[in-house]
């Protein structure tokens, strides 16, 4: 499947941009460690490169991110430096600080929609963000959606709130968000710290299920969006997957392929999520925009082969043994790598979960071979090897979609 990416042509089509590591808050899941800022930080001329870069690469979408994007200075002047040139952009806010003042200045900027981050109700968001938190956040949701702002919401799927999204989407509902994004929890960054937030794969049994019910239901507002990664295949992929679109089933992790990474001091990944050099880690950076351009780094024919260079014979554990393990790639390389040190071996997968707990009354069509029914579920991984450090961002690959 890969081969499908290359003909559908790699450019970065969706950009993740971390403006700035400073944040306000100190959430338990935070992958990045954000908080203060870099001491590198690519300063305002350097950002209006960066940019303008995007545009000149056809970029469609970027989201602005952090950190908490509204402590950059001058965010909302490069949203309108992207947006001038056709660019769709939106933003990622904790809504801490969220004011009259950023609202007009995304109206300024021409954003298409602003997101915020919101992790269920309040005894289950306050408990890994901060407390008093809900209350100041569903304050700018609020706001937005009185002045006609669209306004999305990004939720972490964790062990305080995964049992609470029936009645936490009618409340979103009823506060009028237009979509509603859903990922899970990784153990990666200050989560890994954290690990008890984590669900255990075999919930995706019971939780991809009632995801596909919310997308399926007929209720119009919010708009469910699964983030690429919660899946995979199995009787209910194309409810997940299904946007109107010719491909309505998952293709694997596009990063470096059609998703573009930015971090605040110039590190380019293919997806923000992966781990930094800052943690002590390089393997996926692919280059700095002080020492290349961004056009230099993308098009260079070794990069990003974490997904460009894809062969079978990486693939670990049931992943290689799996009937879609040259389409799904092992899913999400940011969840995988978290979970088994190894970004092509990923346990929370749900065909792979219904194998293992033989509820194939879930798979649909999905026929397991011998070899997949076969494979020792003693065999597979536990919690992950520490690693020190290992970081990671939300998924924010294609943050948001709203109508």
């Amino acid at each position: 499947m890969i081969e499908l990416l290359e003909r559908l042509g790699y450019y970065p089509r969706f950009c993740v941009w971390e403006l700035t590591l400073t944040c306000d808050l100190r959430c338990k899941h935070c992958g990045s460690h954000a908080g203060a800022r870099r001491k590198d930080e690519l300063s305002y001329e350097e950002c209006l490169e960066v940019a303008d870069a995007l545009a000149a690469m056809n970029c469609e979408k970027v989201t602005l991110g952090g950190g908490e994007p509204t402590l950059h200075p001058r965010w909302h002047e490069l949203g309108k430096r992207l947006t001038d040139q056709g660019v769709r952009v939106n933003m990622i806010s904790n809504g801490w600080g969220w004011s009259d003042k950023h609202l007009q200045r995304c109206r300024e900027a021409g954003l298409a929609n602003v997101a915020f981050s919101l992790d269920g109700f309040e005894e289950a968001h306050d408990a890994v963000r901060r407390k008093d938190s809900f209350r100041r956040v569903v304050a700018a949701i609020d706001q937005c959606v009185s002045d006609g702002m669209p306004t999305s919401i990004v939720s972490h799927i964790n062990a305080l709130n995964y049992k609470q999204l029936p009645e936490f989407r009618d409340f979103l509902g009823e506060k009028g968000v237009a979509s509603w994004q859903l990922q899970l929890g990784v153990p990666s960054g200050d989560m890994r710290d954290n690990r008890e937030l984590v669900i255990e794969p075999a919930e995706l049994l019971w939780l991809i299920p009632q995801i596909a019910e919310l997308r399926t239901d007929g209720v119009e507002r919010p708009k469910v969006c699964p983030s690429d990664n919660i899946g995979y295949f199995g009787k209910y992929e194309k409810a997940l997957r299904d946007r109107g679109a010719e491909i309505n089933f998952w293709i694997g992790c596009r990063a470096g392929c059609q998703v573009i990474g930015i971090e605040s001091n110039g590190n380019i990944k293919g997806c923000l999520s992966l781990p930094s050099a800052m943690h002590g880690q390089d393997q996926f950076l692919e280059g700095n925009l002080r020492d290349e351009t961004l056009a230099d780094i993308w098009q260079r024919p070794d990069a990003f082969k974490i997904n460009r260079g894809f062969t079978e014979d990486q693939l670990g554990g049931f992943c290689a043994k799996c009937r879609y393990r040259d389409i799904c790639r092992g899913g999400c390389a940011w969840t995988a790598y978290s979970h088994t040190s190894n970004r092509f071996d990923n346990p929370y997968c749900f065909y792979r979960q219904a194998v293992l707990h033989n509820r194939l009354d879930l798979l649909g069509d999905d026929e397991p071979n011998a070899e997949e029914l076969a494979y020792e579920p003693a065999a597979d991984p536990g919690p992950p090897v520490a690693i020190a450090g290992a970081p990671g961002v939300d998924a924010q690959a294609e943050a948001i979609e709203p109508d």
